[in-house]
């Protein structure tokens, strides 16, 4: 299976602020000057200067909200949260959404506060009537919900102005279904609100998807019942917001500290853990800097990656 993280920023869209963008720029022309100085060849093309460039300065993290879109072997799509992100989806998706083939898309929804359902009034395919929209769940009312983010106070066109088919699946908690190539299991997380997170299988592969979560170091044992329950992962993407101090400040607020989403996914038994929903306040160095301090001293064996839009992930 393919994964493609179209938004990784927690709470609310984050474009990069002009004194980011100018540490970057100046941070790209020390590295170029660097290197050309390294190798004496003013001729260097662009392109080689760009791949030697620190990974920080090629790209950003992104601003856009939760969106993640699993893509099967037989070229189905499932879509995981609305955030900002899936504006970006939805323009790659235009060529089919509007061609002469039917396209369907699964969403799944782990819940829906704004940063989790934003981007929806914004993806394009939605407004296609060549498109059908099947929706999955744990919330009985994610129609009505849905609705009234895009009432005339809020939005200008209403829900049923999107042209595509919609449907509502009502999901069990811990009861798995399949869909074409993968078998999906929703389970609680620990959310104001209430959220969902998911195990994604393909065959003998799976990932745990479990954005919006809160972990305390007290609750890491209680970690073993997912296993137990819903299966292991060799995958845990995970919220990972808060530095551990900012997490001890915030408990209540629904958020994981880089540390503790590290050790939930070596207590799963996860091969790899992908670090998201990142805090709006901090920027691209401060996110890098805040996980190499809370884990640098944790001797683990697990592989720690940090997600960012336009990266693409695969479990074969």
């Amino acid at each position: 299976m393919e994964m493609n993280f179209y938004g990784v920023r927690g709470s609310c869209p984050t474009p990069i602020s002009k004194e980011e963008y100018k540490d970057k720029v100046m941070g790209i022309l020390d590295a170029t000057k660097q290197k050309i100085k390294e190798i004496g060849d003013s001729n260097i093309s662009t392109a080689d200067l760009y791949e030697a460039l620190p990974d920080l300065l090629k790209r950003n993290i992104g601003g856009n909200t939760t969106c993640l879109c699993f893509t099967s072997k037989n070229d189905n799509k499932f879509i995981f949260d609305m955030g900002t992100g899936i504006r970006n989806l939805g323009n790659d998706l235009i060529p089919r959404a509007f061609g002469s083939v039917p396209l369907d898309l699964n969403i799944f929804m782990t819940h829906t506060h704004w940063d989790h359902i934003q981007g929806w009034p914004f993806f394009k395919p939605a407004y296609s009537p060549n498109v059908s929209v099947n929706f999955y769940s744990c919330i009985d009312d994610l129609q009505e919900r849905l609705e009234r983010q895009q009432w005339e106070d809020n939005f200008p066109l209403p829900f049923q102005a999107m042209a595509s088919k919609k449907t509502f699946t009502l999901l069990t908690e811990k009861q798995q279904i399949q869909i074409g190539d993968f078998q999906l299991t929703p389970f609680a997380l620990k959310h104001p609100g209430s959220c969902t997170g998911y195990r994604i299988a393909d065959g003998d592969k799976a990932v745990f998807f479990c954005t919006d979560v809160e972990l305390r170091e007290d609750e890491l044992e209680s970690l073993s019942r997912w296993k137990e329950t819903v299966g292991s992962a060799d995958v845990l993407i995970i919220d990972a917001q808060y530095s551990t101090d900012e997490a001890d400040k915030k408990i209540g607020w629904g958020h994981t500290s880089v540390k503790m989403a590290v050790k939930a996914g070596v207590k799963l038994g996860a091969k790899k853990v992908v670090l998201t929903h990142f805090e709006p306040d901090h920027t691209d160095a401060s996110v890098m800097e805040i996980i190499h301090n809370e884990i640098h001293d944790y001797d683990h064996d697990i592989e720690v990656i940090v997600a960012y839009e336009g990266m693409t992930l695969s479990v074969n």
